[in-house]
């Protein structure tokens, strides 16, 4: 029956899931932008590439307040006889800011500075150090075209290529070369194909790694690692690690979904940047992978908004439950909640798999897929 031109059994069940974004041509705007005010070096229309400066800032300097007379054992808040530096001075790490006796460190205590800095101060028996702020460069990360400046914090990069969305990062990015060591998307990481061939690149590992294998990928000069699966129990090594890790299924040993691992394997040997950030700022952000493919076939779609509704024939992966990692679309959406194997009583849908089964699946199971 059709009511307004929509099914009654679509108007019966209007379901938002998350969406996973797995695109093989898309045009995709990201930012680059600094912690804190500083200097843009690129301009509108410029194009980019991933280890291109995009834009330079000093980080906070720190304040050091040093009780220097309690130190050298100085009765008097007045240092004026001791001092070796004055206000101003620039001092580096070890060099004597007070001391006791003729000369530092002869017939007296020494006082030497723990940090690199400026003199801001001596007042009650105390140095107070500024010390010097570090210059951060912000690397493009993307190969692209600037497409906005914004004064003093950042650009707008827009970029071509292939998009993977993840379901979970271990922070941090990088680029490199796509690798696969893993044949088919439910391998486990074999240890022996992580050599010094993976130097530089974005390596492709299977179902899961363990703990053996990230320390070797940390040797060699791995670029990223990306996997279906990943032990919680492996978290706080896989933010130690000085590359970004993105998990593609969920957290356990769980094969790449087929759409997933058949767009990597078909750009084996190509660029790619990687991102294991998750943040919130504006709507979730996603860890993913940007393949740089060539342009491929017909025009590359522009990256928007999803659209957040579940219907016949949408594209879905199960994240959770007995089917867990398997993809397909969705054949019916039936009108009434479903007994499921538990017990349990849930709406959901009939999702045919890529294998031609049909199977019923809880709507907070599913996701959109593609």
């Amino acid at each position: 029956m059709d009511v307004g031109g929509r099914s009654l059994e679509s108007r019966k069940m209007v379901y938002h899931p998350l969406v996973t974004r797995v695109v093989p041509s898309m045009i995709m705007r990201r930012e680059r932008m600094l912690p804190f005010r500083g200097q843009v070096l690129v301009s509108t229309g410029s194009g980019v590439e991933p280890s291109d400066i995009v834009a330079t800032s000093i980080l906070p300097s720190e304040v050091h307040l040093l009780n220097v007379a309690r130190v050298l054992g100085i009765d008097s808040d007045d240092l004026t006889d001791h001092c070796r530096v004055s206000v101003g001075d620039q001092v580096a790490v070890g060099d004597v800011l007070a001391a006791t006796g003729a000369r530092a460190g002869l017939f007296g205590r020494t006082y030497r500075s723990p940090v690199r800095g400026i003199v801001a101060a001596t007042a009650n028996g105390r140095f107070l150090i500024q010390s010097s702020g570090d210059t951060l460069e912000l690397k493009a990360l993307y190969r692209g075209t600037v497409i906005n400046v914004m004064s003093g914090l950042g650009a707008i990069i827009e970029v071509r290529g292939a998009l993977i969305q993840g379901m979970w990062g271990s922070g941090k990015e990088g680029f490199g070369v796509l690798k696969l060591i893993a044949h088919n998307p439910d391998d486990q990481a074999d240890l022996e194909a992580i050599d010094r061939s993976c130097r530089g690149t974005v390596v492709v590992a299977g179902s899961s790694i363990g703990e053996e294998a990230l320390h070797r990928a940390e040797e060699v000069g791995v670029e990223g690692i990306v996997v279906g699966g990943f032990e919680t129990g492996l978290e706080e090594l896989s933010h130690s690690m000085t590359f970004p890790i993105v998990v593609t299924e969920g957290m356990g040993e769980f094969a790449i979904s087929g759409p997933i691992f058949d767009l990597l394997k078909a750009h084996d040997g190509r660029e790619v940047t990687i991102r294991g950030t998750m943040e919130s700022r504006g709507g979730a952000v996603r860890p993913e992978i940007i393949i740089y493919v060539r342009q491929a076939s017909g025009e590359p779609i522009l990256e928007a908004r999803p659209e957040f509704v579940l219907e016949r024939g949408s594209p879905v992966r199960i994240v959770r439950g007995l089917h867990q990692g398997g993809t397909g679309t969705v054949a019916r959406i039936p009108s009434r909640p479903q007994k499921l194997e538990n017990g349990a009583i849930s709406r959901g849908v009939e999702v045919r798999l890529e294998s031609g089964e049909e199977v019923f699946v809880p709507q907070a199971n599913l996701e959109l897929f593609g």
